[in-house]
């Protein structure tokens, strides 16, 4: 296809190392050696192959490592066992994958199906119905929806909804080329940030596809990612404009059940693996957790709404240092606590969004805490990365140094005064002094809500 078939080399080339690695995983599963972590190595992997192979137009190799990376999320969310039929599916499908790479100029005319069918047989037989089912390609080909034909399995696109935002980018050719980078290399930028779910090639409509030049060619990419729009625009010089948020209505899922009703849903991400390093579990005779229920809403019929419900402030808190001031958080938003990880820097994001990181397979926004709360810059020992959920997304916030884990009682906490300094007072949940220390308890949701963190255009 004329300067298009120029990016393929430097696909092939990029797609070699990456081989290796899925390799050694396949053989590791096999033989029962593999961890958590090489699960997750070998799935960024495959789909990396895969994500750049729906970039170059390398369709066969790209459903192949899509079905292969269905198999592989399965098994990473503990929802398929790796059993001698599915490893010998997804050794027999990286035999086949591998020939495609060696034998590119034959791409097209190379069988696909066999491994297709083992992998398909596989899942069958080691997930149940109802997950099944979930696993089943769908598209997005809703009259109403205004998007090309994507595939993606309801599954994923649950996960991926829950877990953060999936959106549409449409990317010209020229508008690559403007900022200097090759697609290989966007595509790079694109999986640092999260995951391409899909990805198709539009061509000119016309002409001889022999003389297709690459500022011809068109890419629509499906994209999750836990960055939010203005963000994510930001990060790839785009506007807001040419990127779209979408809802499980686009592709005619249903929504959530009420509350009372069960729906099957996979399960989160970052209950697949464990903790690293993670603060003591709440135990099960302590209190209720601080969150209350949301006050009942007021019906046109109803004569009194009923009261709020003002939720605790006692309970267990994750205490951490931010210069000479001690800072305190639930102890049930923590996930873990690591070492300030390897970050991948975004493009003209705000000060206090450093980057993001991979954690197990899942990329999270890593936020600078002394930049949120106006605090100087640190200096001295190296800070820490303290990993929390909030709401239903996962975050890292960077602090100089973790503390410990205390038990405040309710009657310890004092109610925020109107502060002179930079810590804004909606953002403290309350004061306890504990041991001779004085400690700020922060309301997470709050701080680390889409305004509070600048990503408002």
């Amino acid at each position: 296809m004329g300067e298009f078939d120029d990016i393929i080399p430097e696909y092939l080339t990029e797609s070699r190392e990456l081989l290796e690695t899925v390799e050694a995983g396949f053989l590791a599963l096999e033989s029962g050696t593999a961890d958590e972590e090489t699960v997750h190595t070998v799935f960024r992997a495959i789909h990396s192959i895969k994500g750049g192979a729906g970039f170059v137009g390398l369709t066969k190799i790209e459903r192949l490592a899509h079905k292969m990376e269905d198999l592989l999320n399965l098994i990473r969310n503990h929802d398929l066992s790796p059993t001698p039929p599915v490893t010998d599916a997804l050794l027999q499908s990286f035999d086949v994958l591998t020939t495609l790479f060696e034998r590119v100029d034959e791409h097209d005319a190379i069988d696909i199906d066999g491994p297709l069918r083992a992998l398909v047989a596989a899942l069958e037989a080691g997930v149940d119905n109802g997950l099944r089912s979930q696993v089943q390609q769908v598209g997005s080909s809703r009259p109403d929806s205004g998007l090309p034909d994507f595939e993606v399995s309801e599954y994923t696109l649950a996960n991926k909804l829950k877990q953060g935002n999936v959106f549409f980018i449409r990317l010209a050719m020229d508008q690559i080329e403007s900022r200097g980078v090759t697609p290989i290399q966007l595509v790079n930028e694109l999986l640092s940030m999260g995951e391409i779910l899909d990805c198709r090639v539009d061509l000119p409509g016309v002409g001889d596809p022999s003389t297709y030049e690459v500022r011809q060619v068109c890419f629509n990419v499906l994209y999750a990612t836990v960055l939010e729009a203005d963000l994510l625009a930001s990060a790839l010089g785009l506007s807001e404009e040419a990127i779209r948020l979408l809802s499980g209505g686009d592709f005619g899922l249903k929504p959530a059940a009420p509350a009372g009703e069960e729906i099957p849903e996979p399960k989160p991400l970052p209950a697949a693996a464990p903790a690293a390093v993670r603060p003591p579990a709440k135990p099960a005779s302590a209190e209720p957790s601080p969150a209350a229920p949301p006050p009942a809403r007021q019906e046109a019929t109803a004569p009194e709404p009923a009261p709020a419900v003002q939720p605790s402030k006692g309970g267990e808190y994750l205490t951490f240092n931010l210069g000479r001031e001690t800072y305190g958080v639930d102890i049930l938003c923590v996930q873990e606590i690591i070492g300030l990880p390897r970050l991948t820097r975004l493009p003209r994001s705000p000060e206090h969004v450093l980057g993001v990181m991979n954690l197990r397979g899942m990329v999270v926004p890593v936020l600078d805490m002394r930049q949120m709360l106006h605090l100087a810059p640190r200096e001295g020992e190296e800070p820490v990365a303290v990993v929390l959920m909030v709401g239903q997304k996962i975050m890292a916030a960077v602090v100089d140094a973790v503390s410990e884990v205390v038990q405040i009682k309710e009657e310890q906490v004092q109610d925020a005064p109107d502060f002179a300094g930079p810590v804004r007072r909606d953002y403290v949940r309350g004061l306890c002094r504990h041991e001779r220390e004085m400690i700020i308890l922060l309301e997470l949701d709050r701080l680390l809500m889409p305004e509070a963190l600048g990503y408002a255009a």
